[in-house]
């Protein structure tokens, strides 16, 4: 079934969420670089599909509004180009699934104009993540000494605690106050 130009079929969105998840299994991606990838996935569609359509506030593109451009070429070339570089080693398997996105979708302008916001939408988003801490490993080693218990195991993605958020600025942005001191009246109620 084939949309008109500025239209994004839910089920292209959800095509591409089940390629993604399909991509992700096959590269045995999981746990927080599983989310970060598919939260990269989404937003970049996000910011594409509203490039063309204008109904939400984009994240992170500040491209001028593409109207006339196809939402579902843009949604496959957004999710594809993220995939792409997150997964390199499953790139035949995301090759294939856009090749069926597109061949859905008239050829024309409105499908080059497409392709070309979900690829400048997925850059972005890519930009935006290059240096979100993710990907530096933890260096931290507890102290050993006689009769301290150590973990046996390290934390398991411990560099997530100070990545960039998403949309908080901080870790502790919302961390409660402390409670009351021990010898305060307060404490003693």
């Amino acid at each position: 079934m084939a949309l008109t130009a500025g239209h994004a079929g839910a089920d292209t969105v959800t095509e591409w969420n089940q390629t993604s998840i399909d991509v992700l299994k096959a590269g045995n991606v999981a746990g927080n670089p599983w989310s970060r990838c598919m939260a990269m996935v989404h937003v970049a569609i996000a910011d594409a599909v509203n490039t063309i359509q204008g109904r939400y506030t984009r994240y992170a593109v500040t491209s001028p509004a593409a109207p006339s451009a196809s939402a579902d070429a843009a949604v496959a070339a957004a999710a594809r180009t993220i995939l792409i570089q997150v997964i390199p080693g499953q790139k035949a398997k995301v090759e294939e699934a856009y090749a069926a996105s597109l061949k859905q979708i008239p050829d024309g302008p409105a499908k080059t104009e497409g392709i070309a916001v979900g690829e400048q939408a997925a850059a972005v988003i890519l930009a935006d993540r290059a240096n979100d801490a993710t990907g530096v490993p933890d260096t931290y080693r507890p102290v050993t000494a006689p009769g301290v218990w150590i973990p046996t195991a390290a934390p398991l993605f411990p560099e997530y605690a100070r990545a960039k958020g998403w949309v908080i600025t901080s870790a502790d942005q919302f961390r409660p106050s402390p409670p009351p001191a021990l010898t305060s009246a307060l404490y003693a109620r």
